[in-house]
C-alpha cells in the first residue's frame, strides 16, 4: 500500500513538473491568408492574438480567420504535447 502511495506521489510530481515546463512552451497558429496569428502556451491558454493591418475586417472574415488561426495553433500544440509525452516515456 505504501509503495502505491509513493508511486502516486511520484506521478503527481512528474505531472506538476511537466505542466510547469509546458507553460513555457509557445506555439503560433496562422490563418490561411496569413492575416491572423494566435499564440498559445503549453497549458492551452491564449497568449496573444494579432491581426494584420491589411486584413479584410468584415465580420465573416474575422470569424473565419480567427477560427483558422486558433485551429492551427491548437493542432501544433497537440503535436508538441504528444512529442513531450513520448520523451517522458
Amino acid at each position: 500500500m505504501l509503495d502505491k502511495l509513493k508511486d502516486l506521489y511520484h506521478l503527481q510530481k512528474q505531472a506538476r513538473e511537466l505542466q510547469s515546463r509546458l507553460a513555457l512552451e509557445r506555439v503560433e497558429g496562422v490563418s490561411r491568408d496569413g492575416s491572423f496569428h494566435v499564440a498559445l502556451d503549453g497549458n492551452q491558454e491564449v497568449v496573444s492574438v494579432s491581426v494584420s493591418e491589411t486584413a479584410n475586417l468584415s465580420r465573416e472574415a474575422v470569424e473565419q480567420n480567427s477560427k483558422e488561426a486558433f485551429a492551427d495553433a491548437l493542432s501544433k500544440l497537440k503535436n508538441l504535447l504528444a512529442s513531450k509525452m513520448r520523451e517522458m516515456m
